[in-house]
């Protein structure tokens, strides 16, 4: 990160990150299944994304951009070099934003960098510059931000966050999100975090990895960070005699009440159905502008749990609908990659 949160002078041999992968910790994490993994600027320079690859790294979060108009100048050539090496990859955006106002414009600029690149994990909020703000500020310009990107993306957000912050200034609204916890003390992540849960763990800034000239920092994540098609559990195979029909949508609308901290997005994912849906029925033309007190109209979609063989273009044709309606409605990136097991709500 471009402002480190806290130095200690120690040195960490590589491998004793797989001790830490079989340890119980105080905080639980997100998800069981654990892995190494780096984040990046251009302090880190010219990456042999390769070698970090050879050397054990399954993960890197790039940094993107910054305020409301900087791209770090090293953000393609690590996209571009971490997918080629086969590397789960995701991004983050440095904030600065002193007003909610600002807050929007920087997730959109975020939005807007990183919207069309094909990634694995959450967009990731870092908050760290907090100097002269008052702790309402820091959650109000936060959540604005987090809210805004999750509309703007169609993905849940990540909070990069270090320990102190995570236990005494964040609010619980976040932990509606998932938690990168920076913490280079101790052997595993506090416990006084108002988090449940951890997905990620910086253990450290000065690591070294192969292909990596200088420090970097070193991460132990684990399934939570990632986006939903990219889950490193095992999908449940179907059964012999199991159904496979797809269930069946209620076309009678329910009425929902917008709730502070409500996003579209997250609206969707708890009434099953898309956010483009919702935007149909209620006649809404931004979507990053919903207000608490309002009233939605929901209608269930249609869910379909993608088996094995499974095209996005055969379950078009067998909803009768066209492949860029189901990418739509679901925030498929790439319709050539869908995934057995994943769900897909069918719009209408």
């Amino acid at each position: 990160m471009v402002k480190k949160i806290g130095q200690i002078f120690i040195t960490l041999l590589f491998i004793s990150v797989l001790a830490f992968t079989n340890s119980a910790y105080a905080i639980e994490p997100e998800s069981s299944s654990e892995f190494e993994g780096i984040d990046v600027s251009r302090y880190q320079e010219d990456i042999d994304f390769e070698a970090v690859a050879n050397a054990g790294m399954e993960a890197v979060i790039i940094k993107s951009s910054e305020g409301i108009d900087y791209t770090d100048p090293n953000f393609e050539v690590n996209y571009e070099g971490a997918k080629a090496a086969g590397l789960k990859v995701g991004f983050y955006h440095f904030l600065t934003a002193t007003t909610v106002e600002q807050a929007r414009e920087e997730a959109n600029f975020f939005a807007s960098i990183i919207n069309g690149k094909e990634i694995d994990i959450k967009p990731v909020m870092d908050f760290e510059d907090l100097e002269g703000l008052s702790i309402e500020d820091i959650n109000a310009i936060a959540l604005t931000f987090a809210q805004a990107v999750e509309s703007l993306t169609g993905h849940p957000v990540m909070v990069y966050s270090n320990a102190d912050n995570a236990t005494n200034v964040f609010g619980e609204s976040f932990t509606q999100y998932s938690l990168w916890l920076a913490q280079y003390d101790g052997s595993e992540p506090s416990d006084e975090v108002i988090w449940d849960t951890w997905a990620g763990w910086q253990y450290t800034d000065t690591g070294s990895v192969p292909g990596i000239n200088g420090d970097v920092d070193l991460n132990i994540f684990n399934d939570g960070i990632l986006l939903e098609n990219t889950s490193t559990e095992e999908v449940p195979v179907e059964q012999p005699g199991e159904s496979t029909a797809p269930a069946q949508s209620d076309d009678k609308p329910s009425t929902y009440v917008v709730k502070s901290g409500d996003t579209l997005y997250s609206i969707a994912r708890m009434h099953e159905t898309t956010v483009s849906a919702i935007l149909a029925n209620n006649d809404i033309a931004t979507p990053n502008l919903i207000y608490p007190g309002d009233e939605l109209a929901i209608i269930k979609a249609t869910s379909y749990v993608i088996k094995p063989g499974d095209t996005l273009w055969a379950i078009s044709k067998q909803f009768g609908i066209t492949v860029d309606s189901i990418a739509t409605g679901n925030n498929i990136k790439n319709p050539d990659l869908i995934y057995a097991g994943d769900t897909l709500m069918i719009p209408e």
